[in-house]
């Protein structure tokens, strides 16, 4: 009896290590084909998922992409054409997407587009560890970058598009955002990415020191000047200002005034906005939608 009483005692030691001792291994989900997506022959992107979010991950993003693309309501365009194309019979949606912290993440959604034909803007943002290391008074650029972006915008059909944190590199930083710009700009152009537009960055900086990186254009300018000083521990920094033509920039995306914007950086009732809040069949025929996603939060 004693024997039988300690085997049953091992058995369930046992299966309570197993179940509460080991780690349960996560599924991958792959798409039928392109199980990796190769970067460079020394850089390889894993395609799979793990679908860690009942919404938030690349089966609803599939979806979405899978209707907006087979509907005949809807004609899908890239920022830099967003605000020139008009139509009577269709509503006009560009997808924008800010490459604030995840690049692999950006490459997976752009994979996952040009599936479908759809053509979509990302912007780069300069001041993500991805892009370089920016310290006080310093930044050394991660190069490999340009193949990320060549990725999505020679092989995905993408526009890659410049996302400004340019105050915050002046006054958090102490890095001069003028130059900055000028030899980011001509460091990507020299290396064959076509950026053609620019838009904003909303740096946890600028909530804690009340500015917008806006402030850096004069095209943003504030009527009653409260885009000029920002204080940051007592000292008073005037902001750096220039215009997009300087730069040979064609647009900035808060400047687009779309009909309706929608955003995953926006919360509704606590939750963070996705697009099963809103049926874009019912929008009528002939208005504007922009829809921002920041692909680190699906993946």
């Amino acid at each position: 009896m004693q024997n039988v009483l300690k085997t049953t005692l091992t058995a369930i030691a046992l299966m309570i290590l197993v179940l509460f001792g080991c780690k349960k291994q996560e599924k991958l989900y792959y798409p039928e084909a392109d199980r990796t997506i190769e970067i460079t022959p020394s850089i390889i992107i894993d395609n799979g998922e793990n679908l860690k979010d009942k919404i938030f991950n690349y089966v609803t993003y599939d979806n979405f992409l899978n209707h907006i693309a087979n509907s005949d309501h809807f004609l899908i365009v890239q920022q830099k054409d967003f605000k020139n194309t008009t139509s009577a019979d269709k509503v006009i949606i560009s997808m924008r997407y800010d490459i604030d912290d995840n690049i692999n993440a950006s490459v997976k959604f752009a994979y996952r587009e040009h599936k479908y034909g759809i053509k979509s803007t990302y912007f780069v943002l300069h001041s993500a560890k991805y892009y370089g290391d920016t310290k006080r008074a310093y930044f050394k650029r991660n190069d490999d970058v340009q193949f990320y972006l060549k990725k999505m915008q020679d092989d995905f059909g993408q526009e890659i598009g410049f996302h400004n944190d340019l105050v915050t590199l002046q006054v958090i930083y102490g890095i001069e955002p003028k130059e900055f710009l000028k030899t980011e700009l001509e460091w990507l152009r020299g290396n064959g990415i076509n950026i053609s537009g620019t838009t904003y960055h909303g740096s946890p900086y600028c909530w804690i020191y009340k500015y917008f990186n806006t402030w850096f254009w004069y095209e943003y300018a504030d009527p009653q000047g409260n885009d000029q000083y920002v204080t940051k521990d007592r000292t008073v920094f005037k902001v750096e200002k220039d215009s997009l033509t300087t730069y040979n920039l064609q647009y900035e995306g808060g400047l687009l005034h779309p009909d309706y914007f929608f955003a995953d950086a926006n919360f509704v009732d606590g939750k963070r906005w996705n697009m099963n809040m809103v049926n874009l069949d019912t929008i009528k025929p002939g208005k504007k939608v922009i829809i921002l996603l920041h692909p680190e939060h699906w993946d």
